[in-house]
């Protein structure tokens, strides 16, 4: 039996990608020592740009990106995605209310005991993110209700034990404004800067290093985003090899000291 057996994770994001790029070494971690990974995907990415070189559509991109995530999945080594099915760009005018039910309901079927996603900035803003990230935050709350929302007739209410944002330190941006001239996503003809954390925000750091040949194949399947010609681009993002994460809610106290587990005091 492994170590996380008895572990279930789940992570909540907008668009495929979000999930290797931001913590793909740290899902491939867990699955690997036998937690329960599960994905949660809003849209297929279809408002996204093609990078150079790839043949693909903007007509079969939701196709194209869905496909793609499902490759990163199983680069990742943890189930396939549940897909929400809204439209890229357009979160912030779906109900909200049935969003957030859906959430309520995929964790009480689900159980995890950690959930990841977006803190309150998005990462850079993005409209989507900052959406999922306040389905997510509200979802926890009401997955743990006894009253049953949003369902009535039948009642498993679920605490989630920790909530852990996914973020950029603040040094990880000064270096990528050096190197590339600008830490910013282009979106709609304008710059969105990335938003940093300072260290002392940080309250987790997992370590990744066997995990990083997972992270970066799982990178690699979205080629409508990084491109068919990665070449050494991708392994200088991965010279970290540690992903940082902040806890934004515990039903199981606060850590004492920096954490390196997801699943301490759990």
């Amino acid at each position: 039996m492994k170590e996380y057996a008895d572990k279930s994770l789940l992570a909540v994001f907008a668009h495929p990608d979000d999930e290797s790029f931001g913590c793909g070494g740290t899902l491939a971690k867990y699955a690997e020592l036998g937690c329960r990974v599960h994905l949660v995907t809003a849209t297929r990415g279809e408002a996204g740009e093609i990078a150079e070189g790839v043949r693909a559509s903007k007509a079969g991109l939701a196709e194209t990106r869905e496909a793609e995530l499902r490759c990163a999945c199983a680069a990742l080594g943890i189930a396939p995605p549940h897909l929400l099915g809204y439209i890229d760009g357009q979160l912030t005018i779906v109900h909200q209310g049935q969003a957030v039910a859906r959430l309520v309901r995929l964790i009480r079927e689900l159980r995890p005991q950690v959930v990841l996603s977006f803190g309150p900035d998005g990462v850079y803003g993005h409209y989507d993110h900052i959406a999922v990230h306040r389905w997510v935050t509200i979802a926890i709350k009401l997955a743990a209700d006894s009253s049953c929302f949003p369902d009535g007739n039948v009642c498993q209410p679920h605490q989630v034990s920790k909530l852990y944002y996914t973020v950029l330190p603040e040094d990880y941006i000064d270096e990528m404004d050096k190197a590339d001239g600008g830490a910013f996503v282009m979106m709609d003809g304008v710059p969105f800067p990335f938003v940093g954390w300072k260290r002392e925000q940080i309250t987790t750091w997992v370590d990744i290093t066997a995990q990083l040949p997972a992270k970066l194949a799982a990178i690699r399947c979205h080629a409508t985003q990084v491109g068919a010609d990665t070449s050494d681009s991708l392994e200088e993002l991965l010279e970290a090899a540690r992903e940082p994460f902040v806890l934004a809610q515990s039903s199981v106290g606060e850590p004492g000291e920096i954490e390196t587990d997801l699943f301490e005091r759990v």
